[in-house]
């Protein structure tokens, strides 16, 4: 009987899991983020940690399998071997993902017999695991929280607690329903003292939204954003290398009849130059001196591949009208299998791995200098996934933060639309315009409230021109970073000991 029940419960979680996944960008039924409501009432009613793991594994599995299928895609845009792999690249993450959220469950279920409320106690310990998957494990992709994102006054909470604490106010939300039916009269006072304090975070959000002053722009510095829309089947062709630059080129020539400007940046995606820098440096400085005029103080900032000794890198390079290298960052967070290979030693006798060589990481983070006009923050790729980065490099001068990227191995998903939210995030939490600027979409400008006040669509070849945005003087996630999850923690874990004692009180009446 129990693995037959089990055989009809596991499908119904993992449905469950994937609903979920239709509360978020692009889809906004946000009603579906209670199917959480009803897998963790269940989870948690379980009689044995076997049950546990079991529904636990399969909400998380259809949460992350539904959300992060778009990752396989990548395999389509190689041929042969790579799409044997592709079923297994799409199953793998998921799972790994998955029992990481079921090792929450069963801990907090474990717990829960000796300390707190055991709905509580699942909040608290899969926010920690959620947070502890973005620090160590650098994935912090698909968190429950990312769903505020979607709504623009919703995703204001940003700016005050960040993207961490936002998880644990999301599932205090999904777990509401299940106090009042677990315990009736006795939760009105629990959700009351649970509540108020979200309450208070989404008024202060409206309030943000509602009294933001009009968006405000510096009128002397002038940036466009280049999007080519190059398919990466063809982007490393040698015959269509030229090509390709010309294309960058001809949308980089803007043409504009203002003279007051101080100065003017390009922007081109990540490793849109298709040479290696330095070896290549001549090709490169030729492209840039065919538009930018060397009589005033006009720049790129471009992505391309770099060598240093034995080194690669995966380098955003900054260059100004005379063709001078004026700075270069290198990517410091890689992706696993696309720019390094884990277990190289163990995994290279496979043939079927084309990237014979790895990349390596960058240990510098540094604002880089528009001569003295401003500043911004580089980030490549999936590195506007982490505020860390931003903290490391930020200081007062900090204008922007300029995220360049190449969304084109996962064709026209989901993916690059959750891509884009992360600039969003980062935008509000730190008070910063971000720019984002992708080979084949999404590329556009975000206001430190989370507008979208320019934007390039997928597939979309074009420029977009614009004046530098100005950003805001703090934020109350600039100000104290992390350290507000961690108090939100300890809160909820203190709110947890004093309720379960009165939960007892209550029942002994």
């Amino acid at each position: 009987m129990i693995i037959n029940k089990l055989l009809i419960q596991v499908p119904i979680f993992f449905l469950l899991g994937g609903l979920a996944t239709f509360s978020l960008e692009p889809y906004r039924l946000y009603p579906l983020i209670f199917c959480f409501s009803f897998a963790i009432f269940r989870i948690c009613g379980t009689s044995n940690l076997k049950d546990t793991f079991y529904l636990s594994f399969s909400l998380a599995f259809g949460w992350f399998f539904l959300g992060l299928y778009w990752i396989a895609n990548a395999f389509l845009v190689k041929s042969g071997f790579y799409l044997f792999l592709m079923p297994i690249a799409a199953a793998l993450l998921p799972i790994f993902l998955s029992l990481i959220w079921s090792t929450a469950f069963i801990i907090a279920k474990l717990i829960s017999s000796k300390i707190g409320e055991i709905h509580i106690n699942s909040i608290i310990i899969l926010s920690i695991f959620e947070y502890l998957r973005g620090k160590l494990l650098q994935f912090p992709w698909l968190m429950p929280g990312n769903f505020f994102s979607s709504d623009e006054i919703l995703i204001q909470g940003f700016s005050f607690i960040g993207s961490y604490s936002m998880n644990v106010i999301f599932l205090f939300i999904v777990i509401l329903p299940i106090l009042i039916i677990k315990y009736k009269k006795q939760s009105i006072l629990p959700i009351f003292f649970i509540l108020t304090p979200i309450i208070i975070l989404f008024i202060k959000s409206y309030d943000r939204y509602l009294n933001k002053p009009m968006t405000s722009f510096n009128e002397s510095h002038l940036i466009n954003i280049i999007q080519p829309n190059i398919k990466q089947e063809i982007k490393w062709k040698k015959a269509l290398k030229s090509d390709h630059h010309q294309k960058l080129i001809n949308l980089s020539k803007l043409k504009h009849n203002e003279t007051n400007l101080n100065s003017i940046l390009n922007i081109w995606p990540e490793t849109a130059f298709l040479g290696l820098f330095p070896r290549d440096k001549y090709l490169l400085k030729d492209l840039s001196l065919r538009f930018l005029n060397p009589k005033k103080n006009e720049f790129l900032f471009v992505g391309s591949i770099s060598q240093n000794k034995n080194d690669y890198y995966n380098s955003a390079l900054l260059l100004d009208s005379k063709s001078h290298i004026v700075d270069i960052y290198n990517k410091n967070i890689l992706v696993p299998f696309g720019e390094f290979l884990p277990l190289r030693k163990l995994f290279s006798r496979f043939n079927f791995f084309e990237n014979k060589i790895d990349f390596s990481s960058g240990n510098q983070n540094k604002a880089i200098s528009i001569r003295n006009y401003y500043k911004f923050v580089p980030l490549i790729c999936y590195e506007i996934l982490f505020s860390d980065l931003i903290f490391k490099s930020l200081d007062q001068d900090t204008s922007i933060i300029i995220n360049i990227t190449n969304d084109a191995w996962f064709g026209n998903t989901i993916g690059p639309i959750q891509h884009f939210l992360f600039a969003k995030i980062r935008a509000v939490e730190f008070g910063i315009p971000v720019i984002r600027v992708a080979n084949t979409g999404y590329s556009g400008l975000v206001s430190p409230y989370g507008e979208v006040i320019e934007k390039l669509d997928f597939n979309e070849q074009g420029t977009s021109s614009f004046k530098l945005i100005n950003k805001l003087n703090d934020t109350m996630f600039r100000k104290y970073g992390d350290y507000l999850f961690i108090i939100l923690i300890s809160f909820t874990f203190m709110v947890n000991l004093i309720f379960k004692r009165y939960f007892q009180e209550m029942e002994n009446s």
